[in-house]
């Protein structure tokens, strides 16, 4: 620490206005004064005479003094700081690329250091007057070289030169700020901005570029879909992105494990975009837990080959699904839907049919003990998995029975399907579960298009296999919509043969827990019969064994099951959360916490307890968990009834360090300009060094003036001079 020495004092005058029209008008004032009193004083006497020309004169020399405004002058030595010069070397992750002469970006860095002589061949610092800090997420000084180790995770650059310059000393200034860096910044501020804050403290920027510059080639992929199980037999889709860099346009080879066994395989033609989504559909055919992996053929010259793989599960469950059968008026439509569901070995079937006047067909696929009535209670209903009903149900069913079904399916996470459109009639066409209020007139000979909405999902895929192209006759009838009431998604269209705007067929609706669907067509049962397709009703079955297993892969609960859990995702980026959610059957059993174990490979890991986190709902319980480290993890809950579930997930480490790896030089070049700095080449950094050392300081010694008539008494001198000599000259009988 250097100290200035003491400033010194004098007196100066700082006149108001210039010196001579301060003489001129003091000597103008001082005449006509004493000219006005030698006339006027005539009447007194020569010491009443006095006594006013010398508070007026006095008055005039005060009023002259302030405009020559006599000051003091100090003359201030500058205060000489500590001046330093401040190195920051990029420590995260994406310095570890090796693609320069020397290895990897962060052995370039230290080889530049030594070459410069800014630290010793052992790494240590070797000027006192140099700062060295490593920075990633923040900043941190450090004694040397040594401990770089490349493991920041991501880069803010802002925050770091923030940091820096606030750990400057009170007597330190930097001379420069020397950045080695790859350029990459995660933080998302314009380097302007930096720059500009660091211009603002008189500190340039300079920055050496290391690293690769242009595209480096990479491509990566991730799971980007969740399915929490399946069924035998279905359809489960494995969706992907791929994230391509340096070759967007390139076909790039995709294939699909189960386990260590490729079973499917895909050539992806890029595009101009930077993310292509990749999908592959798969079918298990017995129970159990599968292991699937996404995988890129590695690309010639590419780098970083660990984000070439993605890890998922499939479950894969047999529980049969209950299914309830209600109409009150037979049609083909359901007809075939339900002997179509008899059939599935996925299935248990009870069907209520009014075909006359209190006369109804009852089946049941499986003998129960009890007879089999409509359902009186929500708790009754939610004894089935999914509810069909058919036209004119208020026959079979009153407003009673109604509100327990809609309390089913709002609270209790119940599914229905209005297979005619319209079930209900009379004073039960108004209720909140039906998704759509249908039109009464029908649109004969409509064909039925898969919506946007639809695309996506298995029972519509089904219709748009190579098999179905031809085997899709057109509906008998449509139905206009009158009324869609919110949230409700248009899974397919119909339009009429004369054209017009399509309007919706198929609709899905959350309501509450629950979920609705409508058809708004009649004629499906007409694809259970086409000459194109083997078999017996294979399209008609096959449509609706999709869309009843996707239905009930949107549910909370298993068949049979009273309880559930469910994990928030199969795949958990490194660093996030996890969450766990615990749903009961049965919304009054009292359950206030279950058990929670997560264990990897090598055993237990964290426990955790599912709680209820929400008075309004107690019958969910949710509880989350921050893994440590990536790997597979397997989650298991432990209920009051004996029975225990698991959940497995994989914790993934995607870090952008290690996937944009490219050196951004433009980056850098602006940080370093919008500062007053610039960008150097390596052999450039010595050269800036020895001219920072032999800069000359400015000495000069500051001045400054502090006015010595700046006083309150002096004002009150001069008002007290000219306001005696008004009082006497009017005591004495002067005007």
């Amino acid at each position: 620490m250097t100290f200035s020495p003491a400033a010194q004092t004098s007196f100066v005058l700082d006149p108001i206005l210039p010196i001579g029209a301060v003489v001129i008008l003091g000597i103008v004032l001082a005449a006509a004064t004493v000219a006005v009193y030698a006339r006027a004083g005539a009447r007194l006497s020569r010491g009443q005479n006095a006594v006013l020309l010398g508070c007026r004169l006095l008055g005039v020399a005060l009023v002259l003094a302030v405009l020559l405004q006599p000051s003091r002058e100090e003359e201030i030595p500058p205060v000489v700081t500590e001046r330093v010069t401040v190195v920051a070397v990029d420590d995260s992750r994406s310095m570890a690329q090796n693609d320069v002469a020397q290895g990897t970006r962060s052995q370039a860095a230290k080889s530049i250091l030594t070459d410069a002589g800014v630290v010793e061949p052992g790494g240590a610092v070797g000027d006192a007057k140099v700062r060295l800090f490593k920075f990633g997420e923040d900043a941190v000084a450090i004694a040397g070289t040594a401990l770089l180790d490349t493991k920041g995770a991501t880069t803010r650059t802002h925050r770091s030169i923030s940091t820096m310059l606030a750990a400057l000393g009170a007597n330190e200034s930097a001379r420069a700020l020397i950045v080695l860096s790859d350029g990459h910044d995660f933080e998302l501020v314009n380097p302007a901005k930096t720059g500009f804050m660091a211009r603002q403290r008189g500190v340039p920027i300079y920055a050496v570029a290391l690293g690769k510059q242009g595209k480096v080639r990479d491509a990566s992929v991730r799971i980007t879909s969740y399915q929490p199980y399946c069924y035998v037999k279905q359809k489960a889709r494995i969706s992907g992105a791929l994230r391509l860099i340096g070759c967007e346009l390139e076909t790039i080879n995709v294939e699909l494990l189960r386990g260590d066994k490729v079973v499917q395989t895909q050539r992806i033609a890029g595009t101009d975009q930077p993310e292509v989504a990749v999908n592959f559909d798969v079918t298990e055919p017995a129970v159990g837990q599968y292991e699937y992996e996404l995988r890129v053929t590695p690309l010639e010259g590419e780098i970083d080959r660990e984000n070439n793989h993605a890890l998922t599960y499939l479950n894969v469950i047999d529980q049969q699904i209950q299914v309830l059968f209600l109409e009150g008026a037979p049609y083909w439509d359901t007809t075939f839907l339900q002997r179509s569901l008899l059939r599935n070995d996925k299935m248990n079937v009870d069907s209520i049919v009014q075909y006359a006047e209190g006369k109804a067909r009852v089946v049941r696929k499986k003998a129960g003990e009890k007879e089999l009535k409509i359902p009186k209670s929500a708790e009754e209903w939610a004894r089935y998995d999914v509810i069909v009903l058919g036209r004119s149900v208020e026959k079979l069913l009153d407003a009673d029975g109604l509100r327990q079904l809609e309390d089913c399916v709002k609270n209790r996470g119940g599914t229905v399907i209005f297979s005619r459109g319209p079930a209900f009639g009379g004073e039960l066409a108004k209720n909140e579960l039906e998704p759509v209020i249908w039109s009464q007139e029908p649109v004969e000979h409509v064909r039925l298009q898969v919506a946007r909405e639809g695309q996506a999902l298995a029972p519509f895929r089904t219709l748009a296999g190579p098999e179905a192209a031809d085997a899709l006759p057109d509906m008998i009838a449509g139905y206009g919509v009158v009324e869609k009431k919110p949230l409700t998604a248009t899974l397919a269209s119909t339009q009429s043969a004369g054209g017009g705007e399509p309007v919706p067929g198929m609709v899905h609706r959350r309501f509450g827990e629950g979920q609705v669907l409508s058809v708004g067509v009649d004629g499906l049962w007409r694809w259970a019969f086409n000459a194109k397709i083997e078999g017996v009703n294979t399209l008609f079955d096959r449509f609706w064994d999709q869309m009843i297993l996707w239905l009930m892969a949107g549910r909370d609960f298993l068949p049979t099951q009273q309880f559930s859990l469910r994990a928030s995702s199969a795949n958990i980026p490194l660093g996030e959360k996890i969450f766990f959610r615990a749903v009961k059957r049965d919304p009054g059993m009292k359950v206030g916490e279950v058990p929670l174990t997560i264990a990897d490979a090598n055993g237990e890991v964290g426990r955790t307890t599912l709680t209820v986190a929400d008075a309004n709902a107690p019958d969910k319980l949710t509880a989350e968990f921050l893994p440590a480290k990536p790997g597979k993890y397997t989650a298991t809950a432990k209920f009051p009834d004996g029975t225990s579930q698991s959940a497995r997930f994989i914790v993934f480490d995607e870090n952008l360090e290690q996937t944009e790896v490219a050196t951004d030089a433009g980056y850098l070049r602006k940080l370093c300009e919008s500062s007053g700095g610039r960008l150097l080449q390596p052999d450039e950094l010595g050269k800036l060094l020895a001219e920072l050392k032999n800069e000359k300081v400015d000495a000069t010694p500051t001045k400054k003036l502090t006015s010595a008539w700046d006083r309150v008494w002096v004002f009150w001198m001069i008002g007290a001079l000219f306001g005696a000599d008004w009082y006497l000259r009017r005591r004495w009988g002067l005007s």
